[in-house]
């Protein structure tokens, strides 16, 4: 091979090969664009709500903390500015801070220059450094600086202790007395109650310091006196502000001389004020309440357990976690509230139902239909799949009035019915499509069963269905996305939450929740996953169903 020839083929190799990265470069970018929004959703069901309503947005979450003594201050909260100015305005937030003692200059100087950024006009900032000095001096008052020092402070408190009755009595046990007096702290570790003097509602701030060990626990107790009969308190809430150090707390209950332990920890991943509600394990776990409270369950019972009629004993447990602990907490947080606030399970047994039916209704209809239109012979065929076919382009909202005054009239409303039975009917794409790959089957085929004694029910069901296997399985999947994900008819045909299929359910879930966004994500992404998985198990007889369709021979 000469020199030119040689050349010739390098630069065809490489022009060949440069248009392989091209394409394939296409094709990974295109995938990792549509990726995104799947990433997003997956990073932002393991986020915590200040995470979501940031002010940025991120895709992967923030790492947990669990730190070893609170109260502390928390150095993550404002990221480091990045712009020109923070270098000129920083040395007067440092003396601001310096001079009226607050201290924690390397953690508040970025959050007070992001207030200064909100409140200085902007001739300000194209000012001197002098005169930038002076107007952010102006501006950093006690008040900012206190508001400021506040986001970042983070402690665990422990407000009020309620409690109530079967028969709706409550009463606030901690009312009158310093909350520090309430509680008896028992810790091998460095622990103690400190009172708040300007905490609403009265609160008492708990400094504790694991040091080096690593399975420290601290157990603060309690004994209620109720003012009711013991065998009649129902629910026991303990209002607090968590410190964001993903410590779990456990907690248990003695009353009656029986010991009763909550069924999950609660962990301290936030800094905002909340309650942990305390309730017996009952029927209101099984309905289709927003379950906001932690059940507890019998796990003992003796005479060394709290057993006077008016007397019951709180426990309440708090151990320290470690880094693997804590990204498993946070992993796990909003998922476990989706499962534990709604009766997901029931949701999805209902969405299920709903799947298997239509399904089975849609292809033995549709396949039944089919072969008459593509194999039989009878007058007014043509004509008559071409009225089938016409069908097809009636918007759904033409016919969503009537087809609910029958269901109505049928008494099939706010019950299942309506969302499986019209399956058994037919659909006109899926008829459309399997006449189109029966078509393609040879004659010989249906002759030679003739021959064998087939009649034409033989035919259909030993000889046509094995054949269209392919474009079956093509329309199981695409019923089983359509039902999933169906959202209108339930919406429209059911008003009871019991009957609700998994799409209505997580919408209902939004509403009565108040718009959890990490909760939603996480529902919405379990939701998801049974779509992707199935179709990653068949995308093969999905591409089949579609590509042999209407192929001759």
């Amino acid at each position: 091979m000469n020199e030119s020839a040689q050349s010739d083929l390098i630069r065809r190799r490489l022009a060949g090969l440069s248009r392989a990265l091209l394409i394939y470069g296409l094709l990974v970018g295109g995938a990792a664009v549509f990726a995104l929004p799947f990433v997003w959703m997956i990073g932002t069901s393991f986020k915590v709500d200040r995470e979501i309503f940031g002010g940025k947005i991120t895709i992967f979450p923030m790492r947990p903390d669990p730190v070893a003594a609170s109260p502390y201050m928390d150095a993550r909260y404002y990221r480091e500015p990045t712009d020109a100015d923070y270098p000129r305005v920083k040395p007067v937030i440092e003396q601001v801070l310096a001079e009226s003692g607050a201290g924690d200059a390397d953690i508040l100087a970025p959050g007070l220059h992001e207030r200064l950024k909100q409140v200085l006009p902007d001739a300000a900032w194209k000012g001197t450094d002098g005169e930038l000095g002076a107007a952010a001096r102006a501006r950093l008052t006690p008040e900012l600086i206190e508001d400021v020092r506040d986001n970042v402070a983070r402690a665990l408190l422990l407000g009020p202790v309620r409690v109530r009755s079967f028969d709706l009595q409550e009463a606030d046990l901690t009312e009158g007395a310093p909350v520090s007096a309430f509680w008896t702290v028992e810790s091998p570790v460095v622990a103690r109650l400190v009172d708040e003097t300007n905490a609403t509602p009265p609160a008492a701030v708990l400094n504790y310091d694991f040091g080096d060990q690593r399975d420290a626990s601290i157990t603060l107790t309690t004994t209620l006196d109720l003012p009711f009969a013991a065998d009649r308190l129902h629910r026991v809430t303990l209002f607090l502000r968590p410190d964001d150090s993903w410590h779990p707390l456990d907690f248990t209950l003695e009353k009656g001389g029986t010991l009763y332990r909550g069924k999950r920890p609660e962990y301290l991943g936030n800094f905002n004020w909340g309650s942990v509600t305390l309730q017996e394990a009952g029927p209101d776990d099984e309905s289709t309440k927003i379950r906001l409270w932690l059940p507890y369950e019998k796990v003992d019972a003796g005479s060394q357990y709290e057993s006077r009629p008016d007397k019951a004993k709180l426990t309440v447990i708090l151990r320290r976690n470690t880094q693997a602990g804590a990204w498993w907490a946070k992993v796990q947080r909003n998922y476990r509230g989706a499962l534990d606030y709604l009766p997901f399970w029931r949701y999805a047994a209902t969405s299920v139902f709903l799947v298997i039916l239509n399904i089975v209704g849609n292809v033995f209809s549709c396949s039944l239909v089919a072969y008459a239109f593509a194999r039989l012979r009878w007058p007014g065929r043509d004509l008559t799949f071409g009225v089938m076919l016409a069908t097809m382009m009636i918007p759904p909202q033409v016919t969503m009035i009537p087809y609910f005054l029958i269901i109505k009239s049928l008494g099939w409303y706010n019950t299942l019915t309506p969302l499986w039975f019209v399956s058994f009917f037919g659909n006109a794409f899926n008829i459309f499509l399997l006449r189109q790959f029966m078509k393609g089957i040879p004659r010989d085929l249906e002759d030679a069963a003739k021959i064998d004694g087939c009649n034409v029910w033989q035919i259909y069901w030993n000889v046509i269905l094995p054949l269209i296997k392919p474009t079956l399985a093509c329309i199981a999947i695409f019923t089983f996305m359509g039902v999933w994900n169906d959202f209108m008819g339930p919406l429209i045909y059911l008003s009871d939450q019991r009957l609700y299929p998994l799409s209505l359910g997580l919408y209902a879930f939004n509403v009565q929740a108040g718009g959890n966004y990490g909760m939603m994500m996480a529902g919405s992404l379990m939701m998801t996953l049974p779509v992707v998985v199935i179709f990653f198990f068949a995308q093969k007889y999905f591409i089949q169903g579609v590509t042999l369709t209407g192929m001759k021979g």
